[in-house]
């Protein structure tokens, strides 16, 4: 005859319900099977607690209620990764403007902007190299609200082309001459490839390598 310590509890039979589904989750028809047992061999002399027996119910109907949100929020991931990639993939062939502030310098001309929420009285962009210096300063003619680009051609102050590579771009606005005004700087590139890494989707674009949610607008060529 079976004893009662040789039987074991709902409770410590979720960690080997496996055995049971085959799986990982305990179901339905596993918890049935661990009801059954436990009411076939509970101590006749010492039945099965109602309240403990409610709360051993309510646990379980909890724990299945969790393997069922868990397994939907993957399924929901992975969606929104599919849908990410697909997004990314339609974008080749466009042109995209990001906000990362990091763009890559080659033999061409590269296009940055800025975007001013209000008028300013002066508006400059500084390129900065890799060490985080300053390596090349641009005025820009337009201080009006809006966004706004011009052409880069790539040279110092001196005329001096810089080195192919990657630059990050700041802006600085100013109302006054101690009043400094919110502006976000912005590089445009053509969309010529998609990296689809595991972080993230990642445009190769003329003006460098943007994740998908750095861009800020997309426009048809």
């Amino acid at each position: 005859m079976t004893s009662v310590s040789e039987v074991t509890s709902p409770a410590s039979a979720l960690a080997n319900s496996s055995v049971l589904s085959g799986g990982n989750a305990l179901g339905k028809e596993d918890f049935l099977q661990l009801l059954v047992a436990q009411l076939q061999n509970q101590d006749p002399l010492n039945p099965q607690d109602p309240t403990e027996f409610t709360a051993q119910l309510a646990q379980f109907s909890s724990l299945e209620q969790l393997f069922t949100v868990n397994s939907n929020l993957e399924i929901m991931a992975a969606a929104s990764g599919d849908s990410e990639r697909l997004s990314a993939l339609n974008l080749i062939g466009k042109e995209v403007v990001s906000d990362s502030g990091v763009f890559r310098l080659g033999e061409d001309e590269v296009q940055l902007g800025y975007r001013l929420a209000v008028p300013a009285q002066e508006v400059n962009l500084y390129v900065m190299d890799a060490s985080g210096d300053v390596v090349a300063t641009i005025p820009t003619p337009e201080t009006a609200a809006g966004e706004h680009f011009l052409s880069w051609d790539g040279r110092d102050a001196d005329g001096n082309k810089l080195a192919a590579g990657e630059y990050a771009l700041v802006a600085k606005a100013m109302a006054g001459q101690d009043e400094e005004l919110p502006v976000m700087s912005l590089v445009k590139g053509v969309v010529g490839g998609v990296n689809l890494a595991d972080s993230g989707s990642v445009l190769v674009t003329t003006g460098g390598d943007f994740l998908l949610k750095e861009v800020v607008s997309v426009k048809e060529i």
